[in-house]
């Protein structure tokens, strides 16, 4: 039986969640709640990365509307900036990217070490990795965990990494992906995690190159519907899968390029006055010393753009106190890419993107939970931030999280009475 404390929090949280989009919740830095390891519990989280929230609505998802039926649905809205790296940890370790390290996609650290997608070396050092990852909080409770590619589990944060884990490549099928999914959770109990992550590169990866409104994009949002299906059937096979909550959630969404918007910084400013640039929709500029008011007087008249010094970025986007951060911080209006290249730009480019200011519909993460923890049919109209993942599933599996910048209280209220 639940005590009193315990559902006043969850009655006083339900409040807050349904006052409406766009409500800003005060983060608690750490929850001091009592905690046992669950082991009656497993939780399973895939991330299909880029699944905007209202792709449901544009395409043919039979085993999506069946999650909503069984369980919870509602959207995620990602931490600033809309990228994937940054969102992913974020998830991870219920930190904003400003505390978790990963400020970008790209950035340069206090050391001048350079992070980069496709930076094997770079991506592997566990010095560009803050926080208390799932992982490691469960391992902290001798409970086992597994990674499919999410993002952090390639390298040893804190000294460790999940007790099964994979090198990223695209090329291992989706339903190979499910498969060993299902296989952890039919390994001998002692060896059977009881927290699994997994990751497919899909439909982000089809957006960026043909839009969200592209009819190849809803046909691969559709492929993804049967992926979740093929897992979710053959879980229901498994001996263990009244114990099972399954969450799937997503990173960003995605936004169509206007070319017409498309801004050059080299057409204003000279390159050559900056230690390091890192550019798209998320742009931050670490300019050479005593050329910072400079260029940020420049940028105020450049169209397309917002620009602010590091400290002025809005608390709502709770970012820009981070050491990694350039010292100007450059949001391009909805549909702008950014480049600088004093060649001109490129070609060709691609036709969406994300990294957006975090209000925008557009950037909008799909997020649905199903099991014996979640109420059938409910759903939350509010967008919910999506480090809340990370109190949520050290609830469901009775671990005492790390420091971490989420509303547990409304983590707590998501889960069913």
């Amino acid at each position: 039986m639940k005590s009193s404390i315990s559902a006043l929090i969850e009655m006083l949280s339900l409040t807050a969640i349904v006052v409406g989009c766009g409500i800003i919740h005060k983060a608690p830095k750490h929850t001091s709640l009592t905690t046992s390891p669950n082991y009656d519990r497993y939780v399973v989280i895939l991330s299909l990365d880029g699944f905007r929230a209202d792709y449901q609505s544009k395409a043919n998802t039979p085993t999506l509307d069946k999650m909503d039926a069984e369980g919870l649905s509602g959207c995620f809205r990602p931490s600033y900036p809309s990228l994937t790296f940054p969102n992913h940890y974020a998830m991870a370790t219920g930190l904003y990217p400003n505390n978790h390290g990963l400020v970008g996609n790209e950035f340069w650290d206090e050391r001048g070490a350079h992070y980069r997608l496709g930076d094997r070396k770079a991506v592997a050092d566990p010095t560009f990795y803050n926080g208390e990852p799932l992982w490691n909080v469960a391992r902290r409770h001798g409970m086992k965990s597994a990674s499919f590619f999410w993002v952090g589990s390639e390298t040893a944060i804190g000294g460790f990494q999940p007790d099964r884990w994979k090198k990223f490549d695209d090329k291992v099928p989706y339903t190979d992906r499910a498969d060993s999914v299902l296989s952890w959770l039919q390994l001998p109990k002692e060896e059977r995690p009881h927290l699994i992550m997994w990751y497919i590169e899909e439909p982000d990866h089809t957006g960026h190159h043909e839009s969200p409104e592209s009819p190849k994009t809803l046909r691969m949002v559709e492929r993804m519907d049967s992926v979740v299906g093929y897992f979710r059937n053959h879980l229901a096979q498994l001996e263990i899968h009244k114990q099972v909550d399954f969450i799937l959630v997503s990173d960003h969404g995605m936004a169509a390029f206007d070319k017409s918007k498309t801004v050059n910084l080299a057409d204003y400013l000279p390159l050559d006055s900056f230690e390091h640039v890192a550019t798209g929709p998320f742009t931050h500029l670490y300019p050479k010393k005593g050329y910072t008011e400079t260029a940020y007087k420049i940028l105020k008249k450049v169209p397309h753009i917002t620009v602010y010094k590091k400290a002025d970025v809005p608390a709502r986007l709770h970012f820009g106190s981070s050491s990694r951060i350039g010292e100007l911080v450059v949001l391009a209006d909805l549909g702008t890419q950014i480049f600088f290249r004093p060649e001109g730009l490129p070609a060709s480019f691609l036709a969406a993107g994300h990294g957006f200011d975090n209000k925008h519909p557009e950037m909008l993460a799909v997020f649905k939970a199903v099991g014996p923890d979640f109420e059938a049919g409910r759903h939350i109209k509010s967008p919910i931030p999506n480090i809340t993942l990370y109190p949520l599933v050290c609830r469901i599996l009775g671990l005492q999280p790390g420091k971490h910048d989420a509303d547990s209280s409304l983590a707590y209220s998501l889960l069913k009475k």
